[in-house]
């Protein structure tokens, strides 16, 4: 069975990709065989039986025409540690107020004032993935307690506590981080009401811009300037329409964009897709819900 890869790779990663699936894999764009490894390009022919996604997110890739009986695979765990890492670099940067006081000492203002720390701090994730368990590992380090909101619940060491919805995760939480697919029950789910019941001081957006209601978020940051939105992603990235408040801290889709991280995503899509030759694939996805 052949696979196809939709985007270049070097032919070191080529060869990994064929060792890991014991098939033939080759790299075309224009393929629309049996199996397909896309990042968010893919075609359908009468002999398409699966499309594996290199994200974990599959927003972008247009599932409305993928008919019922192809199978459709997220990359869950792809690009999890450089991710959890960034947000951390976000949650940082407002906590300890590194921007400000960069600012301020570069402009020879150099007056100490206090910051804040993580340490009994509750981090709150609503979407508790791949992403989600690397970044509670490493926030337990700071001494975090860890809320989490998931539609599977399974026994993890580092979760304090699985909150049952999103509501009482917000009133819960010091620090809220947002880990969830775009879906079209996810658009739009951190809303004006949502955002009401936030008692915490940052919200971090690490996963789509069209999770949180722009309108909603841009009002609440107005009304609250004393709470920060920390966001690797925006609203029609890459324009930005409107200027940014002041207490949003802000990077530019980036937090995947570490050397060799791609080529790993690939390798863990070629694991599932020999997952699939042996009748076992996981992080299968229902293309309904992205359309």
């Amino acid at each position: 069975m052949d696979i196809f890869l939709t985007f270049n790779v070097s032919p070191e990663v080529l060869k990994r990709c064929q060792e890991i699936t014991g098939a033939n894999v080759t790299v075309n764009p224009d393929a629309s065989g049996e199996i397909q490894i896309i990042a968010n390009k893919y075609k359908i022919s009468s002999q398409t039986k699966l499309i594996q996604s290199i994200y974990a997110s599959l927003d972008a890739a247009n599932l409305k025409n993928v008919p019922a009986e192809v199978t459709v695979c997220k990359n869950a765990g792809a690009f999890s540690a450089s991710t959890s890492e960034h947000i951390l670099a976000l949650i940082l940067s407002a906590t300890k107020k590194i921007i400000e006081l960069n600012n301020k000492t570069h402009h020879r203002i150099f007056r100490r004032e206090a910051v804040d720390t993580l340490k009994g701090k509750k981090l709150g994730i609503i979407g508790y993935g791949e992403v989600g368990r690397a970044l509670a590992e490493k926030a337990k380090v700071f001494g975090m307690e860890i809320l989490a909101y998931t539609r599977t619940q399974r026994e993890d060491a580092n979760v304090s506590q699985y909150v049952v919805s999103i509501a009482k995760l917000m009133g819960l939480a010091d620090i809220v981080v947002i880990l969830l697919p775009l879906t079209n029950k996810t658009r739009g789910m951190i809303n004006a009401d949502a955002l009401s019941m936030f008692n915490g001081k940052i919200i971090v957006n690490a996963a789509r811009a069209d999770i949180v209601n722009k309108t909603d978020m841009l009002w609440y940051l107005k009304r609250f300037p004393e709470k920060y939105f920390l966001s690797d992603v925006w609203w029609n990235e890459p324009t930005m329409a409107e200027e940014p408040p002041p207490n949003c801290i802000l990077t530019p889709h980036v937090s995947d964009q570490v050397q060799g991280d791609f080529d790993e995503a690939v390798l863990l899509a070629c694991t599932n897709v020999r997952r699939f030759l042996d009748g076992k694939p996981q992080y299968v996805v229902d293309p309904s819900e992205y359309y």
